[in-house]
Order: structure tokens, then C-alpha cells, then sequence
């Protein structure tokens, strides 16, 4: 989808591709928005090109000017179309902008580099996993749990953890996935409440739908409010809460089908 003032050389529809590309991979891998404007804008700057962005939680539209022709103009929208939290990928684009306007980076050169970035992949899957899972029952430790509590609390862990990943995987609605996780999670948890597994069995259930909660949307939707970014922002609040509501969701329905009161 592109709208032109004049028609736009191969030039510009090359760069304003690339910057889009940038900035989407930049949004769904976890960045705020100040921090995608920065590194485009930076990137744009070294290319010649000044430009406008606007940010929305569904997509990104930006208006590229050539420099030493500021009439010749193109404007063009890109889709976010997931998020999938890749620190990698953000400090990667962040080290890569400054390098290719310090050293006047071609534009095929960041291309190949954005295209190496955009294949970095995530911790595999199993290592991911286990270190969860160890998380899960670390977090029970420190709240007091005993041993069948973490033990609890590192099994629940794991199979939400997997449930959430398939049901996502397979293209369930987000709010769905974990509301599912977090049913399964403290079901398999609260099984410490029925059969009154150790003192404080319900310290299982409350630290195993912790790696559910929503850190990085609550995180940049306050960096997006300081910096101005407030429909970006907003967006990111309501995505949080939507989350945290679909967790209590998903522990009250296993909290009755096992008939307990102490989740």
C-alpha cells in the first residue's frame, strides 16, 4: 500500500521497504516505540533521507524525502503482524544503525545485514523449557514454598508453558492460549491443595503462571506513554491487562472444577 505526491524512483521504494522492514521487525521483537523511531530514523539519515513516522499497535506508516529533493516524497504502510519478544534482534538492529551511519553503510549492505538479524534465532526450545522451569520453582523457594510445592511449581511450569507455545503455534487467539496455560498451570499445581501437599501448597499455584504475566507490554507501554507515544502506548496497557485478566480467568476456572477456595 503506498500513496505518492510524485512517482517514486526505485530509489525510494527500496529505502522506504527497508525502513519499514526495520522498524516492523523492531516492533514485534520487543522494542518501545522511541526506540524504533531513533534507530530508523538514524539509519534513514545515513541513507540521505529525512522521514516522518507514524506508529500505531497494527502497523507503521512512513513518509520518506529525499534529502537534496525534499518535493519528492513517498509514503508507505507496513503491517506488525506478531510479537514474539527477541532481545537479540533489538540490541542487533541498535548496534547495526550506528555502525552504518558511522561508516556511511550502501544500502545493499544493510539490507544483507537486516536480513542476517531477521534469522537470529531464539534460545531452542528445550533450554528454554528447563531454565522456566527452574525459574518457576526458584520463585516458589523464595516465596517459602517446601519441596513438593516447587516440585509442583516447576511441573505446572513446563506443561503451561509447552500448552501455550502449541496453542499459539497452531494460531489460537492470544487472550485463549493463556487463559488455557494458566487453567492448565494451576491445575496441575492445585493438585498440592487437594491432597494438602506440604504447609503452604498454594504457593505452588501463585508462582506457576508467573511466566505468563505480561512483563515486556506493561514495560513499553510506560516507556511509550513518557515518550509521547500514547495510542502505541495505550495499546500496549490494554494488551497487558487483557493478559492479566485471561490468567485470573484461567485460575478461577481450575479453581473451581478442583473445588478449592485457596488459589
Amino acid at each position: 500500500m503506498a500513496i505518492s505526491t510524485s512517482p517514486p524512483d526505485y530509489d525510494h521504494r527500496n529505502v522506504s521497504s527497508l525502513l519499514l522492514d526495520i522498524a516492523a521487525l523492531l516492533m514485534s521483537s520487543g522494542a518501545h516505540t522511541e526506540r524504533v523511531n531513533r534507530n530508523v530514523r538514524r539509519i534513514a539519515y545515513s541513507l540521505g533521507y529525512d522521514i516522518e513516522l507514524f506508529f500505531s499497535f497494527a502497523g507503521i506508516t512512513l513518509t520518506l524525502s529525499d534529502q537534496e529533493s525534499p518535493h519528492l516524497q513517498h509514503t508507505a504502510f507496513r503491517r506488525v503482524t506478531g510479537y514474539a519478544v527477541n532481545l537479540s534482534v533489538v540490541s542487533a538492529i541498535s548496534r547495526m544503525s550506528w555502525k552504518a551511519s558511522v561508516e556511511n553503510w550502501p544500502l545493499v549492505d544493510i539490507t544483507q545485514e537486516v536480513e542476517r538479524i531477521r534469522s537470529i534465532p531464539h534460545y531452542p526450545r528445550m533450554i528454554l523449557l528447563i531454565m522456566i522451569s527452574l525459574a518457576g520453582m526458584a520463585f516458589c523457594r523464595l516465596a517459602g514454598g517446601e519441596v513438593p510445592a516447587m516440585l509442583l511449581a516447576g511441573v505446572a511450569t513446563a506443561i503451561g508453558f509447552t500448552a501455550r507455545n502449541k496453542m499459539l503455534a497452531s494460531g489460537h487467539n492470544l487472550a485463549l492460549s493463556i487463559a488455557a496455560a494458566a487453567f492448565i498451570a494451576s491445575t496441575i499445581s492445585g493438585v498440592g491443595l487437594v491432597f494438602h501437599w506440604g504447609e503452604a501448597p498454594e504457593l505452588a499455584v501463585a508462582t506457576s503462571v508467573l511466566f505468563l504475566i505480561p512483563g515486556v507490554p506493561m514495560i513499553n507501554s510506560i516507556i511509550d506513554l513518557m515518550h509521547g507515544h500514547i495510542i502505541v502506548g495505550q495499546a500496549r496497557a490494554m494488551q497487558g491487562i487483557v493478559i492479566a485478566f485471561a490468567i485470573a480467568m484461567g485460575i478461577v476456572i481450575s479453581s473451581a472444577l478442583l473445588g478449592v477456595h485457596q488459589l
